[in-house]
C-alpha cells in the first residue's frame, strides 16, 4: 500500500512538471504537432491513471471497453463518457466499465496546479486486463472557464512550431484581454514545403477536406488524399479570404480555416454515426448492418433483415 502511495505521488509530481512544461510558452495557432499532441495524450494519462483502480472481477484476455470521453474548457466532463465498445459487456467488461467511469469522475477537471489552465477535447480511453490507455486524442490546452479562442490555445514548445507572421493582436495595456483576428497572410505564398511542416497525417488531411466541404467548396472527395479537387477547393478558398492562391496551406491557414469552419465542423461531428460492431460489421446509426462489405455481415443483415437476429 506504502509503494503505490508514493507511485501515486510521483505520478502527480511528474504529471505537474510536464503540465507546467506544455503552459510555459503561450501559442498562437490550433495546430499542433505530433509532439504537443504526445504530451497532452501523457497528462491526459497520468491524470486517468490515478484515479484507476483495477476491478476485483475476473478480467479474461477478451475482455475490453472503449469510451469516448469529452472534456468541456474548464477541463472537467460535461456528461458521463460514451460507451464505443463492446455492444454486449461481460461480467469483467461490467467491472472495467465501473471502475474507469469512477476514475473520470474523480480525476475531472483536469486543470493545472495555478488553477488557470485546463486541458479540454476528446479521446477514446481503452481499459483492459492491461490496464488504461488513451488513443483518438484530440486535445488542447487553454484557459479554463472561456470559451476556447485562438488566443486561448497553448503549445508545448515554440520550437515545435514556427509562425513568421502574426496571427494575433492584443491589447499593450492588458495582455490577457485578447480578441483574437487572424490577418491575411501578406507575404509569399504557401508552398508545398510550408505544406509539409505541418506534418498532416491522413486523418488531418481528410479533416481539412471535410472543413473545405462544409464551407461550400467541393474537394471531389474526403478520402484524406490532396489531389486535384482539393487543391482547387484550397485555392478557391485561399482567394475569397484574402490569402495568397497556391492550394497549399501555411500553419496561419489552417488556424482560419479551422476557425471559420469550426461551428459546423462541430454540428457535423455531433450527427449520429455509423459504426462497427463487435463482429466487424457496420452499421447505420439505427442499428442496421450495411451489406456489400463482407459475405459473413451480408448473412448478419439477411438474418437481421428476417428478424432472427439483431
Amino acid at each position: 500500500m506504502m509503494n503505490f502511495r508514493i507511485r501515486n505521488k510521483a505520478a502527480k509530481v511528474a504529471s505537474t512538471l510536464l503540465l507546467s512544461l506544455a503552459l510555459a510558452i503561450p501559442g498562437v495557432a490550433t495546430a499542433q504537432s505530433r509532439a504537443q499532441k504526445s504530451i497532452i495524450t501523457q497528462l491526459l494519462w497520468q491524470s486517468l491513471l490515478r484515479c484507476y483502480v483495477a476491478p476485483t472481477e475476473r478480467i479474461d484476455s477478451n475482455d475490453e471497453v472503449v469510451l469516448r470521453v469529452e472534456l468541456n474548457t474548464n477541463g472537467d466532463i460535461s456528461n458521463l463518457p460514451d460507451l464505443m465498445a463492446p455492444a454486449n459487456l461481460s461480467t469483467g467488461e461490467r467491472g472495467l466499465l465501473r471502475e474507469a467511469t469512477v476514475a473520470i469522475i474523480d480525476c475531472t477537471p483536469i486543470i493545472s496546479g495555478g488553477g488557470e489552465k485546463s486541458i479540454y477535447g476528446r479521446f477514446d480511453m481503452v481499459i483492459n486486463r492491461e490496464g488504461l490507455s488513451l488513443t483518438n486524442v484530440d486535445a488542447y490546452v487553454g484557459k479554463s472557464d472561456v470559451i476556447p479562442t485562438l488566443d486561448s490555445l497553448e503549445i508545448a514548445d515554440s520550437a515545435l512550431v514556427e509562425v513568421t507572421d502574426p496571427v494575433v493582436t492584443a491589447s499593450a495595456d492588458d495582455p490577457a484581454d485578447v480578441n483574437p483576428t487572424v490577418q491575411p497572410t501578406s507575404g509569399a505564398p504557401a508552398t508545398q514545403a510550408t505544406e509539409n511542416e505541418l506534418e498532416l497525417n491522413r486523418t488531418e488531411r481528410r479533416e481539412i477536406q471535410r472543413r473545405l466541404v462544409l464551407l461550400d467548396y467541393n474537394t471531389r472527395g474526403v478520402d484524406g488524399v490532396f489531389g486535384n479537387g482539393s487543391r482547387t477547393a484550397i485555392r478557391e478558398w485561399q482567394g475569397d479570404n484574402a490569402q495568397p492562391s497556391s492550394g497549399f496551406l501555411d500553419l496561419n491557414q489552417l488556424v482560419l480555416l479551422r476557425a471559420m469552419s469550426q461551428d459546423k465542423y462541430e454540428t457535423w461531428e455531433a450527427r449520429p454515426k455509423r459504426y462497427t460492431d463487435r463482429n466487424g460489421c457496420l452499421r447505420e446509426p439505427n442499428g442496421k448492418i450495411i451489406q456489400g462489405r463482407t459475405f459473413k455481415c451480408d448473412l448478419s443483415a439477411a438474418s437481421q433483415s428476417m428478424g432472427i437476429s439483431r
